[in-house]
């Protein structure tokens, strides 16, 4: 059956690139007069008045001669008290954020033109994420090596902390089937070309050579050198930094890409409801009719083994509350994505503002979760402050971590024993928290 061809009525002085872009649409009928407008043959899909030519007046004649096509009046002012019939619409408004939003695309396929250019000699790349990859870090070196047009043998994604023990990590690099290597800091030798994804230079301390890429969203963290640097603390999630790539430079994005993006979108924003901004939405909005959503419940259904349930289960039965600060202790914990779940968990508390979750992993670091409600005090600034110089500590204004070697803790208290560990991270964060009231209130 054939499209009924769209016809349009313009009434008043148009600019002339916005006839253009109706005239792709359809047929474009340009008077100067309500009388040469009502003098039209045949149906229109739409009456565009100018507001210079609009009165209630000719608006009610062209409705009578027309009854069956919507008017819009173009660049005014609503009245009070509009005609039933016709819309108002800023064309002028739309016509710059239309504009807006094509120079951003543009300027984005440039820098993607500059990150290919970078690595376009390597023969072996690296895409290396933090100690313990989450999500939104293995979508977005996922999506990293489709942009470059590389697959695993030209460009590994690999970590150099320890076997990734949280059960919907598992699940999401099985089902989506990523292949994400553990390395050592001697294998880093072997790559002529490294990117890092979702963390900065700093935090491997000496261990990396310059690297060539750095895409973020985390708060700059140090100072380092890169050939090509992206860090957009405003957005929610890197996975959203890289969405924006692969569109900018109309690259396919398959449903395992889709749904590893989307994953990570959703988990390092909780659902859009944390330190998410417009971009992070959009770029959600984009991925979802494109994901496996049933893939993804898979995902956020994984199993937790009962014995992690229970370690859980008696931390937060010996969870204690010091001037609205939920503390919970989880002791020595061979998975560390309890502790994170532990402060997730806290911020949940009626009358709570500040969450603190900390446990020490592998007989060697603390390491302490903390997240806020959101419109307090930022708790990557607070955590940074509080651990300079003992180890690595960051994060967004709701949410933040800190690793601590013990033999610091040591160091500094004596003995790190859970009752010393206890008493110091409560007094710390005590203070903390109220001196920060004090300077941002």
């Amino acid at each position: 059956m054939q499209k009924e061809l769209s016809r349009y009525l313009f009434i008043g002085d148009f600019d002339s690139l916005l006839l253009g872009l109706f005239s792709k649409r359809g047929e474009v009928i340009w008077v100067s007069s309500l009388e040469e407008a009502l003098n039209q043959t045949g149906s229109f899909t739409v009456i565009m008045i100018e507001r210079g030519n609009f009165s209630s007046t000719a608006s009610k004649e062209l409705s009578t001669h027309y009854p069956q096509t919507p008017i819009i009046v173009s660049n005014g002012e609503k009245p009070e008290e509009p005609p039933p019939y016709v819309r108002f619409v800023p064309f002028h408004k739309i016509l710059i954020e239309e504009i807006a939003r094509e120079e951003r695309i543009a300027r984005i396929e440039l820098r993607v033109e500059e990150l290919r250019r970078i690595h376009s000699e390597a023969k072996k790349m690296l895409i290396l994420l933090h100690d313990n990859p989450d999500p939104d870090s293995i979508a977005s070196a996922l999506a990293l090596r489709t942009l470059l047009k590389r697959n695993r043998q030209t460009a590994m994604i690999g970590h150099l902390g320890e076997k990734i023990s949280r059960p919907e990590n598992i699940a999401m690099i099985d089902l989506l089937e990523i292949d994400l290597e553990k390395l050592v800091p001697g294998d880093i030798k072997e790559f002529d070309s490294i990117a890092l994804v979702d963390v900065q230079p700093p935090y491997f301390g000496d261990l990396l050579p310059e690297v060539d890429t750095v895409i973020d969203h985390h708060p700059y963290f140090g100072s380092y050198k890169a050939r090509f640097s992206e860090i957009k603390t405003q957005e929610g999630a890197t996975s959203t930094i890289l969405t924006d790539f692969l569109r900018a430079a109309q690259v396919e994005i398959s449903e395992r890409l889709a749904t590893a993006l989307l994953y990570g979108i959703k988990t390092d924003t909780i659902s859009l409801n944390r330190d998410a901004n417009p971009d992070d939405i959009e770029a959600f909005t984009f991925l979802y009719p494109s994901a496996n959503l049933g893939l993804l419940r898979k995902i956020e259904r994984a199993e937790a083994p009962p014995s992690e349930i229970r370690l859980f289960g008696q931390a937060l039965a010996n969870h204690w509350v010091s001037d609205g600060i939920f503390f919970g202790n989880l002791g020595r914990v061979k998975r560390e994505y309890l502790i994170p779940k532990m402060a997730d968990f806290g911020i949940q508390v009626k009358g709570i503002e500040w969450s603190v979750a900390l446990g020490v992993v592998g007989n060697s670091h603390l390491v302490i979760s903390v997240r806020n409600v959101g419109y307090v005090k930022s708790a990557g600034r607070l955590v940074r402050n509080l651990f300079r110089g003992l180890g690595s500590a960051g994060g967004h204004r709701s949410s933040a971590k800190a690793v601590i070697p013990l033999r610091k803790i040591r160091k500094a208290l004596g003995k790190a024993s859970q009752d010393n560990i206890k008493r110091w991270v409560t007094e710390l964060f005590i203070k903390g928290v109220s001196e920060k009231a004090g300077e941002e209130s």
